[in-house]
């Protein structure tokens, strides 16, 4: 067994995400250990440090341009087929948990996990949920999180050696909206190791899940090729979209299931 609490242990202690019993043990260990007690001191000097650099409410000119975009496309869109339906409503009443692989590289082993949020190359990518009333918070990969009304996401990244990035979502209806870029091709991304973030943030709206996905890669990705994988990935999926698999493009994808109030 290892010496130290993994930085993923350290981070749900953080963000206040373990069971009582799990995060008293945590917490005795990094009280009596200096590096994991230096780690988690870095972790919460990041968090307070980002909650003070980048306020949600700077985010609130990207989410009127999406909401006036939604309202444009709502007009022609035509309505749904009447199974898509049914899965909506049962979307808006039921939870349900499915695993989702944080990070799925294609043609990586489909059992295989990776830690936390990152992939080779030391890059990883994060969803991060605030402007509401409580504390913002990361959204861990893997299952679904809660929003609550009034809250915004926001979508970061560190690329490592991946050289482009696209983020979109999908909702309970299979509607698929680009996030960034809204067209073209997946943008070069910032230079620079350090954490980016996209710009703009987004709230979502109506009831049910929705699937965000965020797809690193070596070549740029035309938008509707992203678009059009996610389409097929729900379909395949039989219109859930809390089960859907990775999409068939290249590269390495985040997904981060929410469910909207």
């Amino acid at each position: 067994m290892s010496a130290h609490e993994s930085e993923w242990n350290l981070r749900r202690l953080s963000a206040g995400d373990l069971a009582a019993a799990e995060a008293a043990r945590v917490q005795a260990h990094a009280t009596a250990c200096e590096a994991c007690a230096r780690t988690l001191r870095g972790i919460e000097a990041a968090q307070s440090r980002f909650e003070a650099e980048v306020p949600f409410e700077r985010f609130e000119a990207g989410v009127e341009q999406a909401l006036r975009r939604q309202e444009r496309e709502a007009a022609s869109r035509p309505p749904p087929r009447r199974w898509v339906a049914t899965t909506v409503a049962i979307a808006a009443s039921v939870l349900v948990v499915v695993l989702v692989r944080p990070l799925m590289n294609t043609g990586a082993d489909p059992g295989a996990i990776v830690s936390l949020n990152r992939i080779k190359g030391g890059a990883m990518a994060e969803l991060r949920i605030g402007g509401g009333l409580g504390p913002q918070r990361e959204a861990i990969p893997g299952r679904p999180e809660a929003l609550e009304y009034g809250e915004r996401v926001m979508l970061g990244y560190k690329a490592g050696t991946l050289r482009y990035v696209a983020a979109l979502s999908v909702d309970g209806i299979g509607e698929v909206t680009p996030l960034f870029p809204d067209a073209g091709s997946s943008v070069p991304v910032a230079p620079g190791n350090g954490q980016h973030w996209l710009p703009g943030g987004w709230e979502f709206t109506g009831s049910g899940a929705e699937r965000v996905i965020m797809v690193l890669s070596d070549e740029p990705l035309p938008v509707d090729t992203l678009v059009e994988a996610t389409r097929r990935a729900f379909a395949r999926a039989d219109g859930d979209v809390e089960r859907m698999a990775e999409l068939e493009v290249p590269g390495a994808q985040t997904h981060w299931v929410l469910q909207k109030p």
